[in-house]
């Protein structure tokens, strides 16, 4: 079994990226896939303060409902993707994806088999895409391959010293994503970082 961790860039006309337009200061985070033919649904969760605001907004292929007063669920129905029809279609399983400004961070497990299939899959729709890592699947307190570069990266530039050398904002800007996403990111990475320090 692989866990494999990819970087490509967001479709023009993606349904995603229309969410992640809408909710711009939200943390965006898909939590599953279907296909279905030639179509893809996807459920896509996000964490705003105006949760209300953003479900009024939804386009006509999305529904949504609020779970809290900061997190809503949205279904968007049917759409293309051509990035996750063929990840589906080799045989491998989404496990999740974290969208941001430019670019979306697929988190996928695999087999061999499966493995050089989304190879020749993704190459056929002619997709560009980044392995940013190939190994076997981590314990829940791993950190991600984001998580750690994030952590690192902000310890480099001082966002852990006090007092701090550098903003959330500005990190953020360093990045190219929201101060929600980048804090969201940090916070899940710490949570693993301290999680494994305190079980060795």
């Amino acid at each position: 079994m692989l866990r494999l961790q990819m970087k490509t860039r967001l479709p023009k006309n993606c349904a995603l990226g229309a969410i992640k337009e809408i909710a711009k200061e939200a943390v965006v985070e898909v939590e599953g896939f279907a296909k279905i033919e030639d179509r893809i649904k996807s459920l896509v969760s996000f964490k705003a303060r105006k949760v209300r605001d953003v479900i009024d907004n939804l386009p006509s292929f999305c529904e949504g409902i609020a779970v809290s007063h900061e997190e809503a669920k949205v279904l968007i129905r049917e759409h293309t993707c051509l990035i996750a029809y063929p990840i589906l279609e080799s045989g491998c399983i989404i496990n999740r994806v974290e969208i941001e400004d430019n670019s979306i961070l697929w988190d996928v497990i695999c087999d061999d088999d499966s493995f050089v299939k989304l190879i020749r899959e993704l190459e056929s729709y002619e997709v560009d895409f980044e392995i940013v890592y190939k190994g076997t699947p981590e314990k829940d307190y791993e950190i991600t391959y984001r998580e750690e570069e994030v952590l690192k990266i902000a310890l480099e530039k001082g966002y852990f010293d006090f007092p701090k050398k550098i903003k959330l904002e500005e990190l953020a800007a360093y990045f190219g994503i929201a101060p929600s996403t980048l804090s969201e990111i940090l916070r899940r990475g710490q949570k693993k970082v301290l999680e494994r320090y305190f079980k060795e």
